[in-house]
């Protein structure tokens, strides 16, 4: 994996067997979720809730964006620490909670993303249903997107997404094989 624009352009990320078992997000929907977002995020807050390999949120930083990065598993996390003391390139949070936990911490201390991407393991679960579900429902309560801010989220076709969920409103869907990107925007108020 290579980071396709900004200051780290063309910067290795590694993947494989260092960082378990994991589900890469392809190259064509990175493409096109930061097609979508334009090539300069400069200012803009973006928080990468399931970093997993860390390549969202590190294409956002080459991008300008203040980023935030939660990944809970500690190998992973290293991973995307060391990357960062390589590239000397600093995030403004660093987190290692499960993403349900850490929604009401940063919203309790006040913190606010234009842009939160959430791409959870596609087994997991939380209270009975597919986490990515809770997670939706616990962002749409929470204060923690901005307006005119988006909730961008990676699963797999099979799953329905609510039309709506507390201040957020699904948008648009786009199919990219078996993986779908879900593109929730703040309901009117």
């Amino acid at each position: 994996m290579r980071i396709v624009t900004g200051a780290f352009r063309g910067r290795r990320i590694p993947s494989g067997n260092r960082l378990g078992d994991i589900r890469l997000t392809s190259t064509r929907l990175k493409e096109a979720v930061f097609s979508m977002l334009g090539p300069d995020l400069s200012g803009r807050n973006f928080l990468d809730l399931c970093a997993g390999s860390g390549q969202m949120g590190l294409e956002a930083l080459s991008r300008g964006a203040i980023v935030e990065l939660n990944e809970p598993d500690r190998r992973r996390l290293s991973q995307i620490r060391s990357l960062l003391y390589e590239w000397r390139a600093g995030v403004a949070g660093l987190h290692a909670t499960k993403a349900q936990a850490l929604i009401p911490q940063l919203d309790t201390a006040g913190r606010r993303f234009d842009i939160v991407y959430a791409d959870p393991p596609y087994r997991a679960c939380y209270c009975g249903e597919p986490l990515l579900l809770g997670l939706i429902a616990a962002l749409g309560q929470s204060q923690l997107i901005t307006e005119p801010g988006l909730l961008l989220v990676q699963h797999q076709t099979e799953l329905d997404l609510p039309e709506s969920s507390g201040r957020l409103t699904l948008t648009q869907q786009r199919g990219y094989g078996n993986t779908a990107l879900g593109i929730y925007e703040l309901s009117e108020s």
